[in-house]
C-alpha cells in the first residue's frame, strides 16, 4: 500500500506541472508514471510544485 501512496504523490506532481497520462514535461526524459524504478524507493517531489521544476534525477527516475 505504501508504494501506491508514494506513486500517487509523484503522479500528482506531473499533473500539477501540466502533464498527465504519461506525458513528458519540458526537460524531462521520463514520466513519473513509469513503474521502474519502484515508487517505494523514490524521493518525495519538491513541495513547491510551481517553483523550479524537478529533474528526472531529483525525482529518482534515473541513476
Amino acid at each position: 500500500m505504501a508504494s501506491r501512496r508514494s506513486g500517487r504523490r509523484e503522479l500528482y506532481y506531473d499533473y500539477a506541472r501540466g502533464a498527465g497520462n504519461g506525458a513528458l514535461l519540458p526537460g524531462r526524459d521520463r514520466s513519473s508514471s513509469v513503474f521502474e524504478p519502484g515508487w517505494e524507493g523514490r524521493p518525495w517531489p519538491p513541495r513547491d510544485k510551481y517553483g523550479p521544476a524537478a529533474t528526472d534525477k531529483e525525482l529518482g527516475l534515473t541513476g
